[in-house]
């Protein structure tokens, strides 16, 4: 565990994974791997034991999580200071933290990257619309995009009503700023999710076309929340996922020992 200072003088914790052949001499493409609801931590004073992670450290990047504002464990007012806007302190967090990090000599600035899932996929279509000039790529899985389109026994509990926050609802809504996108985005969603209504996604990526933006689409017909839905659908989505970051971040694409990665 580390701590990150933001530019204001907040502290928050997180983790950081570097290569396992570490040298400070060179520079890393970076990837914030986050979630960021209300009341989850990313971060526990333990090691880190995301496989997709590990591998990709292997690869050459280095990882970072963070415990954004409105995380859990941290008292009442760092957790409630996100009611009625969700996602816009969280991006802010993520932004100076990817900020941060770029400040250090063994982090490539421009090549930086945000992935998530759920909610996390809510903050990493999110953030780089907000911050456009910190991320060069987004992976997003199974995002809520618009919090109008999400259960209400959750939403109302951290946006209100409708009704009595309807610019709060507007505010943090993906579409509202899709005119601003850079980075490089994939979104993978199930048609059969559960949990978030694939509504999201389509809707999400009507505003970024409609901007004039190109967005890459993954589509897993059956499946669930977790998009992916056996063995060989799990195995293809996160081989995207990692193609893409090697892809854009220039490194090679093919494996060098000829076997899948064991994700």
């Amino acid at each position: 565990m580390t701590t990150i200072t933001t530019s204001d003088g907040r502290e928050l914790d997180a983790y950081v994974i570097k290569p396992f052949d570490f040298d400070p001499t060179q520079e890393y493409p970076l990837l914030l791997s986050i979630y960021g609801g209300p009341g989850a931590q990313g971060v526990y004073n333990q090691f880190e034991t995301s496989g997709w992670n590990q591998y990709l450290a292997q690869l050459g990047f280095v990882i970072v999580n963070v415990n954004n504002r409105g995380t859990g464990a941290y008292g009442a007012e760092f957790e409630k200071s996100v009611y009625k806007q969700l996602g816009l302190l969280e991006a802010e967090d993520f932004a100076e933290t990817a900020k941060y990090m770029g400040e250090k000599e063994w982090i490539d600035e421009d090549r930086i990257a945000i992935r998530g899932h759920s909610y996390g996929g809510f903050m990493a279509s999110l953030t780089p619309v907000l911050y456009p000039e910190v991320f060069q790529v987004a992976i997003v899985g199974a995002p809520v995009t618009d919090w109008r389109l999400y259960d209400t026994i959750y939403t109302e509990r951290y946006m209100g009503l409708l009704g009595d926050n309807l610019e709060g609802y507007k505010k943090t809504a993906v579409a509202t700023y899709a005119e601003n996108l850079d980075a490089k985005m994939l979104i993978a969603h199930s048609s059969m999710d559960e949990n978030v209504h694939v509504q999201n996604t389509m809707q999400a990526i009507q505003a970024f076309t409609d901007a004039g933006k190109d967005v890459d689409l993954r589509i897993y017909p059956p499946g669930a929340h977790g998009v992916a839905y056996n063995y060989n659908s799990y195995v293809l989505l996160y081989e995207t996922y990692t193609n893409l970051l090697k892809e854009e971040f220039g490194l090679e694409t093919n494996y060098t020992d000829g076997q899948q990665p064991a994700y």
